[in-house]
C-alpha cells in the first residue's frame, strides 16, 4: 500500500494524457447533413426531388467530431446556392464551399459519399388557390341534429411551387377528425395534411377550422298547405283531390322557429299520373330549411276529372221556353 496516492495520481495522469492525445487525433467520420437551398429566384421552384439530407465524410479532431455527432442535426449542412439558377437542369457539384457548421471552425468537408454531383429541375414559380376537403365525421348526441355539412372556413388555401407540380394538385385534404355526442355548437381547428405533396411546394396556411352547428331536435305542424298541379294540361277540366294537407316537420329548434308555410312548396307533375299509370301520388317535397325528416296527412292525391255537363233536347229546351212564357204573361 506504501506510495498508493502516487499511484492512483499517476494512472489518473496517464489516462488524460492517452484521451487527450487520441482527442487531438485528426480524423475522418461521415454525417448525415441537411440539404438547404438558398436564393432561389423568387420566379422560380424546384420541380425534383432532391434528397432532403446526403451523407458527407467530414475531417477533424476525434473531440469535436464527437461534439458534432452529438449535436442538432443543422450543425453541419450542406448549402447550395441558386441565386444563378436557370429554367431546366441544374448539376451542381459539391464541394467544401458547400459545407457549413459555424460552430466547428475546424472540421471540413472531405466528400460527398452516395453523389458527387446534384442534379436539380428547376421550373417556373406559379400560385394557385385550391379547395380544402373535410375528411371525418360527426354525430349528434341523441335528440340533437347537426344543421347543415360541416364545412372547412377558409375552405380554400393558396399554395406557390413549380407550375408542373402544382397543376398536379387539385385539392387539398383536412387530417381526419371524428367526433360523436355532440350537443352544443363547436370549432374544431384541424391540420392539413400535406403528406402528398410534391416538396417544395408552399401552402399559405397548415389548419383549418371545422365549425359544427348542433340544435336540439323538435317538432312543428304547418296545416292547409297548398299541393300545386303543374305541367300542360287543362285547368277548367282536372284539379286534386284533396286539394290541401298538413305537414308535420322535425328538425333543429332554431331552423323550425324560423320555418313558415311560404318556406314549404308540395308539387305534383300532371304527366306523372300517365307516366306511372297511378290514380293517386305523393308530391315532391321542397322545403326551404335544413330539416330532419318530415311526414304528410295524407300523403297521396288523386287526380280529379270535372265531368262536362251533357246538353238537353231541344224539344226539351223548347217546351221550357213555352212554360216559362205562359207563367210571364200570367203574370
Amino acid at each position: 500500500m506504501k506510495h498508493l496516492g502516487l499511484k492512483i495520481v499517476a494512472c489518473i495522469f496517464g489516462i488524460a494524457l492517452w484521451f487527450y492525445v487520441i482527442s487531438a487525433r485528426v480524423t475522418t467520420v461521415d454525417i448525415q447533413a441537411p440539404l438547404i437551398f438558398a436564393r432561389l429566384p423568387e420566379n422560380l421552384a424546384i420541380a425534383s426531388r432532391p434528397a432532403s439530407h446526403i451523407t458527407v465524410t467530414v475531417r477533424g479532431t476525434a473531440i469535436d467530431l464527437i461534439r458534432l455527432k452529438s449535436a442538432n442535426e443543422n450543425a453541419a449542412r450542406i448549402v447550395v446556392d441558386l441565386h444563378d439558377a436557370n429554367l431546366g437542369l441544374e448539376r451542381i457539384l459539391l464541394s467544401e464551399e458547400n459545407f457549413m457548421a459555424p460552430d466547428f471552425p475546424k472540421v471540413h468537408y472531405e466528400s460527398a459519399n452516395q453523389i458527387a454531383a446534384l442534379e436539380i429541375e428547376i421550373d417556373t414559380r406559379i400560385s394557385r388557390t385550391i379547395p380544402v376537403h373535410f375528411k371525418g365525421s360527426f354525430s349528434a348526441k341523441d335528440g340533437y341534429t347537426i344543421i347543415g355539412e360541416p364545412t372547412p372556413s377558409p375552405d380554400t388555401i393558396t399554395i406557390s411551387g413549380a407550375r408542373e407540380a402544382l397543376m398536379r394538385i387539385f385539392e387539398i385534404q383536412t387530417e381526419e377528425i371524428s367526433r360523436q355526442n355532440l350537443d352544443s355548437n363547436l370549432k374544431f381547428s384541424v391540420p392539413l395534411d400535406f403528406s402528398k405533396f410534391p416538396p417544395y411546394v408552399f401552402p399559405s396556411d397548415s389548419v383549418t377550422t371545422i365549425p359544427v352547428v348542433v340544435q336540439q331536435l323538435s317538432r312543428k305542424s304547418f296545416e292547409h298547405i297548398p299541393v300545386r298541379l303543374i305541367g300542360q294540361y287543362d285547368h277548367s277540366l282536372y284539379s286534386l283531390e284533396p286539394a290541401e294537407t298538413t305537414i308535420e316537420i322535425s328538425g333543429g329548434t332554431g331552423v323550425l322557429s324560423q320555418l313558415s308555410k311560404d318556406d314549404i312548396l308540395l308539387l305534383i307533375e300532371f304527366n306523372r299520373f300517365a307516366i306511372e299509370d297511378a290514380d293517386s301520388l305523393t308530391p315532391t317535397v321542397r322545403i326551404n330549411g335544413e330539416i330532419k325528416n318530415f311526414q304528410m296527412h295524407p300523403e297521396k292525391f288523386y287526380l280529379k276529372k270535372k265531368l262536362p255537363e251533357i246538353p238537353e233536347n231541344p224539344a226539351e229546351l223548347m217546351a221550357k221556353d213555352s212554360a216559362k212564357s205562359v207563367l210571364e204573361n200570367a203574370k
